[in-house]
């Protein structure tokens, strides 16, 4: 009996009623704590299970709201007010967010991932085997571009491209040598309060199948 009371832990009713060799007593006492503590235990269980429950729906929301987030910021935005727990007070748009005017050879995607394993947010897809270009409506509203060129598994081995940006008809910027196998290409310009914004991809051997992505789009409004 002294075994059991120990395997239970200190009942000093339970000890008592041992000592003094009421043993019916003491099995009484000892069936009251294991059944008291096997309750505790259940109600541990569902509280944890409920915790559980909550924290999932807790993350499906978080993902939920992401989503929601990404159809107007870049992703890194997103973890910058995430992380800082406001948005900041200079306004920048994503580029699907304003007007497009006319493309040719290019098209509008949800996501794309590079041939490294990142995904990138809404994109835009280049066929540059012949003349692949977009253009976009500014309205005199923004001061800089910035986005990231990617290729991906559907890009040809041998292609060789270069992104070209225009504003008002005017070369402000230029890529070249995007490759297949090369990480996120960056570029970055001035669209100083431009009318047009036009992304042009060409092709510079060829190859079939030259693909390439124009993603993490950002444009500062002009100050």
């Amino acid at each position: 009996m002294k075994n059991v009371v120990s395997t239970l832990g200190d009942d000093a009713k339970t000890s008592e009623l041992t000592e003094t060799g009421d043993m019916v007593a003491a099995t009484d006492q000892l069936i009251s704590v294991y059944s008291s503590t096997k309750t505790q235990n259940a109600q541990l269980t569902s509280e944890a299970q409920t915790l559980q429950s909550e924290n999932e729906a807790l993350k499906a929301q978080v993902e939920n709201l992401k989503s929601v987030l990404l159809n107007t910021y870049s992703m890194d935005e997103v973890d910058k007010v995430v992380a800082q727990g406001y948005l900041d007070e200079v306004e920048t748009k994503r580029l699907d967010n304003l007007e497009m005017l006319d493309s040719e050879r290019c098209e509008q995607v949800s996501s794309v991932k590079d041939l490294y394993g990142t995904t990138h947010s809404v994109s835009y897809k280049f066929d540059p085997w012949q003349e692949a270009w977009a253009k976009f409506k500014l309205d005199g509203k923004y001061d800089t571009f910035e986005a990231n060129i990617v290729t991906s598994d559907d890009t040809n081995r041998d292609a060789n491209m270069s992104i070209e940006i225009y504003v008002d008809d005017v070369l402000v910027g230029r890529v070249d040598d995007i490759v297949r196998d090369e990480n996120v290409r960056p570029i970055s310009v001035s669209v100083n309060g431009g009318k047009v914004l036009m992304i042009k991809a060409v092709n510079t051997n060829s190859a079939g199948n030259s693909y390439c992505y124009v993603s993490d789009t950002n444009l500062a409004l002009l100050q």
